[in-house]
């Protein structure tokens, strides 16, 4: 969080005036060398979070190649000044970086450890020339991974220092402190990339994932990119997997606020008829473990908004969710998701414009994230943009083939709008559960491309199963058009199967 104070901020004997540029001690400066007193900087601005050492490296070091030692020796430097032989005031918490505690943030509960992720450098199995392009192809994966903020990264030019092959897997472990280790070898030869990745448990030296991939021809580097991005968010959902089944491993009594939000993601993914309330349990109860977990707030709001129904939901209660969701940005501005969450509950609160500029901040929080792309293609076709949406949904399947079914409720919906009614057919018919609103889409689709028979079919089935739900009021309210003329061209299909 921010503290550019206007006052000196204590720690402990001493107190340190941020916006002076002093470390005080008796009202007489201490003297600190310049990244020693960027690292005190950077960790006053956060006070009270953990930061991870990839983080302050970066920050201390912006673009220089340095060894964790330099980063050990700045907070040596930053303690010897700070009288904190104890590390009272600098913490370390083991596998990820350093916590800064001051008298404000002593008393405040902290957050439960992220997993940490190592990228190895690389064994690159063709010409010796080549090694800047793979080494760049794994430092690109380490930064795109790094960009979930649900995991720890160690930094490139830490990892990097041991190349995969050259010690064993267990002397990695040992030295990097690392709960996962991404491996790989890759290869450019006759303008074909390839390249093979594994992602290992630490603990067990288990392999939870691994992939080859293969590109070629003169888009050789575009394709490079959508690979990375690929490997990005199986890796991070395979770290998800996995710490999730570390976690359910322990007693309930013993679960952190982190590991409740797993266990409520994990539910909240489900399509079982009480998914969503367990879901909202389970992010309750992380609440109650930690009431500041931004996250945790974001996803409670939109479990929220899924149990109302979202476009269906009682404009207090999406009201409620919007507040709910701006509380979570307020407290986790850089987390990505927390901004989503607040782009699709403003949303839903008919607030476009404000929903779209929190969906651009979640992308540039994280670019790599393809449920944000395909979310944003969804906020395209609420704002009579389809063909907007289909490009950012069609990437979001590239980079993540293995996709929820939402994906093609989303895709089913902008090629509606677009008019591609058989394509919208298709994309629905895909889809396993059946509810009221999604079939009525589809007998919309069927109506707009003049099967009547299909059309009643599925209008019999809503009627039958479903006697109290209004096609026709779902049409003009239950979606988040931003324009009259998109909700007239969903109630002009629906009209139709109506009368089929």
């Amino acid at each position: 969080m921010a503290r550019e104070a206007s006052h000196a901020l204590p720690l402990g004997a001493c107190s340190f005036d941020l916006a002076r540029g002093l470390l005080l001690r008796d009202g007489a400066a201490v003297p600190l060398r310049p990244k020693a007193f960027a690292l005190l900087s950077h960790l006053a601005r956060n006070a009270g979070r953990v930061v991870g050492k990839s983080e302050l490296i970066e920050a201390v070091w912006p673009g220089v190649f340095v060894t964790e030692d330099s980063l050990t020796q700045a907070v040596r430097e930053v303690r010897k000044a700070l009288a904190d032989d104890a590390q009272k005031i600098v913490r370390t918490i083991a596998r990820r970086g350093y916590l800064l505690i001051t008298p404000a943030t002593a008393a405040g509960p902290h957050p439960d450890p992220q997993p940490t992720v190592a990228v190895l450098r690389f064994a690159n199995t063709r010409r010796a020339e080549d090694a800047p392009l793979v080494d760049g192809f794994a430092e690109d994966i380490a930064g795109g991974l790094a960009r979930f903020r649900r995991v720890a990264v160690v930094a490139h030019n830490t990892s990097f220092a041991i190349a995969d092959g050259a010690a064993d897997w267990r002397e990695a472990v040992r030295r990097l402190a690392c709960d996962y280790l991404v491996r790989g070898r890759a290869a450019f030869a006759s303008g074909t990339l390839t390249a093979s990745v594994s992602l290992l448990d630490a603990a067990s030296g288990a392999m939870l994932w691994s992939a080859d991939y293969e590109a070629s021809g003169e888009r050789v580097f575009d394709v490079q990119q959508e690979i990375m991005l690929k490997i990005i968010n199986r890796l991070a959902a395979r770290i998800d997997d996995a710490t999730l089944a570390r976690a359910m491993a322990k007693p309930t009594a013993s679960l952190e606020a982190y590991e409740l939000l797993l266990h409520g993601l994990a539910r909240f993914r489900g399509y079982g008829s009480e998914d969503n309330d367990v879901a909202r349990e389970l992010f309750t109860r992380a609440l109650e473990t930690d009431p500041g977990y931004g996250l945790a707030h974001a996803y409670l709001a939109l479990v929220d908004l899924a149990i109302g129904g979202y476009g269906e939901a009682p404009a207090e209660l999406v009201a409620a969710t919007v507040d709910r969701a701006s509380h979570a940005v307020t407290l986790a501005p850089e987390e990505p998701r927390c901004h989503r969450v607040l782009a699709m509950t403003r949303l839903h609160a008919r607030e476009h414009e404000a929903a779209e500029y929190h969906m651009r901040r979640a992308l540039d929080l994280n670019p790599c994230d393809a449920d944000t792309m395909a979310q944003m293609g969804y906020l395209m076709t609420m704002r009579g943009r389809p063909f907007e949406a289909l490009a950012w949904l069609d990437r979001a399947v590239a980079v993540n083939p293995v996709h929820p079914d939402w994906y093609l409720y989303d895709r089913a919906t902008a090629l509606y709008a677009a008019g591609d009614y058989q394509g919208a057919v298709d994309a629905l018919s895909k889809l396993l559960i059946r509810t009221p609103w999604r079939l009525t889409r589809l007998a919309a689709c069927h109506a707009q491309l003049g099967d009547g028979g299909a059309a009643r079919r599925l209008m019999a089935e809503i009627a039958r199963n479903w006697p109290d739900y209004e096609p026709l009021s779902f049409g003009r309210c239950g979606i988040a058009f931003e324009h009259a003329a998109e909700v007239e061209h969903m109630l002009e299909g629906i009209g139709k199967a109506l009368e089929a």
